[in-house]
């Protein structure tokens, strides 16, 4: 049996709490722009106004952490895949 047969899972490179980190960034924006919003209108919506800050700045500073755990304990970027020279040669090698 040749080694083609085999079914190999092919990783892209990306982790998958980079995806989770990014989604938390765009939620981060959104909510941030709610609270902005909501600010035009604060003594009628200060419990709204409240709300979306702290959802805000919490989705915004765990993004961050897991961005920051990504980097420096895993040696992994969490949004762009490895392209260090073994992992370049182990695709040359699979295609060729």
């Amino acid at each position: 049996m040749s080694n083609s047969d085999i079914h190999r899972h092919e990783s892209h490179g990306n982790h998958p709490m980079g995806l989770l980190a990014f989604v938390l960034l765009l939620v981060g924006g959104a909510l941030s722009a709610l609270w902005l919003i909501t600010l035009s209108d604060l003594p009628a919506n200060q419990t709204m106004n409240i709300t979306y800050g702290v959802l805000a700045l919490g989705s915004l500073v765990f993004s961050a952490m897991i961005f920051g755990y990504l980097t420096r304990h895993l040696h992994h970027s969490p949004v762009l895949p490895d392209n260090t020279p073994a992992e370049i040669e182990r695709y040359l090698a699979k295609v060729r």
